[in-house]
């Protein structure tokens, strides 16, 4: 039954050519950023709020390919566009591991900060073109059930490397060594990635809309748009109120909690796991019932997740943080998939390029925004303690806080307004 369900979602050539590309280019990410990103920075000497920063920095970096969509919309082939951009980001994110062997000590940082920023603005620009590319072949009354099936793969793939990765690193107990290792097999993945996506079809022509070929157009055009800004608002204010203490769990697992490498990836294993189950069902609700409605039912639970986290501390972690994952394995099903289809829901299919920088860049304000706050918040919180260690952890905790209450205020607001939007179509009706 399932076999079959599955086949008639990978009905196509290119369908599955971008479902098998999901797994090469998740196997890079995951072995380049995240925990093993945030684990080489600490190893760099790199400060709380630089590492906080890096669990998010595809999407931070998002908001530096807005001025390139003008530009970019000219281009009719999306494959040669993805293959550039792809190329261009591996190679990138590969030069951060040599950064100890080849930079002299006192600037080891800010080559560090310029090469993960220039890597991931590139793996930002790498990702709306292959979307673009991959959304040309997708049937729009099974998107969400195909999407689905990419992010079961994906979460398939992260498993695997937490747990492998995690090992590892434990055993070279966070030597420099033990990165190289992992940016060597992800580069490996990356010659897969670029094989798979030259032999993928290009499909028909772009043909864009006849605007947005200059660079004021990359804001003025999006903003006309009252529908899509409203969805653009929603996001942007959820992702800025989930940052001001999300992006802080890395650290705090780290640093604070002192948790091995094992333990902060087994972590997330407990996000991936319930996902993959629940990511097909999210998937078919998405289709019968509407992307919009996963997306604000999604958004709810995450409010679960930072209330639970306001509550882990070292003596009880272990029930806290697993509890606030699974709240969040909840969440990020039903998320990744609406947000993924609305999106493009909203979107007009000439200038999508367009719209989609506009959007990725925004959100991306979101997720440079959340941690400023944060940042700021948590030093007030730990201004004028006596001691430093224990004022640091329990002001991160207090964030989870304001981020929960956050959260439940935007979704008050949002269904307020929503409802008010709705009297008024039917009174003009």
């Amino acid at each position: 039954m399932f076999m079959s369900k599955r086949e008639k979602i990978l009905d196509t050539g290119p369908r599955v050519c971008f479902f098998v590309q999901t797994g090469f280019g998740t196997a890079f990410t995951y072995l380049t950023s995240g925990v093993f990103l945030s684990g080489f920075a600490l190893l760099m000497g790199a400060g709380d709020v630089l590492v906080s920063y890096l669990s998010v920095v595809v999407n931070i970096c998002g908001v530096l390919i807005l001025g390139l969509a003008p530009y970019l919309e000219r281009f009719q082939s999306r494959k040669r566009l993805t293959v550039i951009f792809t190329v261009l980001s591996r190679t990138a994110t590969l030069f951060i591991v040599i950064i100890p062997a080849v930079v002299p000590r006192k600037i080891q940082i800010p080559a560090f900060i310029l090469a993960v920023v220039t890597a991931f603005t590139l793996q930002a620009q790498a990702a709306v073109a292959l979307n673009q590319w991959m959304m040309g072949f997708i049937d729009e009354k099974k998107s969400g059930q195909y999407i689905s099936l990419r992010q079961t793969l994906t979460l398939s793939v992260t498993v695997i490397l937490s747990v492998t990765g995690g090992i590892w690193m434990d055993h070279m107990k966070g030597k420099y060594l033990g990165f190289v290792v992992l940016f060597g097999a992800a580069a490996l993945m990356s010659v897969f990635e670029i094989i798979l996506l030259l032999r993928t079809p290009d499909g028909a022509p772009y043909r864009p809309a006849g605007m947005g070929c200059r660079l004021r157009d990359a804001l003025k055009v999006p903003l006309r748009d009252r529908t899509f800004m409203g969805f653009v608002i929603y996001i942007l204010a959820f992702y800025l109120l989930l940052n001001i203490s999300d992006s802080f769990t890395m650290v705090y697992m780290i640093k604070y909690l002192a948790l091995p490498y094992k333990t902060v990836t087994g972590m997330y294993m407990i996000i991936s796991l319930p996902q993959i189950v629940l990511l097909g069902f999210w998937g078919r609700i998405s289709d019968k019932r509407g992307h919009a409605f996963v997306l604000k039912t999604s958004v709810w639970l995450f409010a679960g997740e930072t209330l639970f986290m306001s509550f882990a501390a070292p003596k009880n972690w272990f029930l806290f943080i697993p509890a606030a994952f699974l709240v969040s394995s909840a969440a990020n099903a039903g998320f990744v998939v609406a947000v993924f289809n609305r999106r493009y829901e909203l979107m007009p299919k000439g200038n999508r390029i367009l719209y989609d920088n506009f959007y990725t860049a925004m959100i991306g304000l979101g997720f440079i925004l959340g941690p400023m706050i944060g940042g700021a918040i948590k030093g007030i919180l730990e201004s004028g303690a006596a001691v430093r260690s224990a004022a640091a952890m329990n002001g991160i905790r207090g964030l989870y806080l304001i981020s929960t209450a956050g959260i439940l205020l935007l979704q008050v607001i949002y269904y307020h307004l929503q409802g008010k939007r709705e009297v008024c179509v039917h009174v003009k009706g």
